[in-house]
């Protein structure tokens, strides 16, 4: 999976979850969804420097509102679900740079 299709992924999976479609970010199978998006990037080393598009957590965050938020619609929820991924992503690359996986 490439850096493209990993933000397109994570944004109809955002897009679901806000339209009801998916439960809360913290359960099953969310959860395990975006962590398998994570996964694709840390081996694929799609947070190193030297990628582009770069998929640390600000970089992923700033890919998703670029797509994301073209009109003001639920823009809170928007930012709120945003947060959380991102949140997330940050914890787990910090886990899996310092302890091997």
């Amino acid at each position: 999976m490439n850096q493209e299709e990993i933000i397109t992924t994570a944004l109809s999976y955002l897009e679901q979850h806000l339209n009801g479609g998916r439960g809360h970010m913290d359960q099953e199978p969310y959860k395990r969804d975006i962590f398998n998006l994570f996964r694709e990037a840390y081996k694929n080393k799609y947070f190193d420097s030297s990628s582009s598009p770069l998929l640390t957590g600000d970089a992923f965050r700033d890919a998703l509102v670029a797509r994301w938020f073209t009109d003001d619609e639920k823009e809170d929820e928007k930012t709120r679900l945003l947060e959380q991924l991102v949140r997330k992503w940050d914890a787990w690359r910090y886990a899996w740079d310092h302890y091997n996986n």
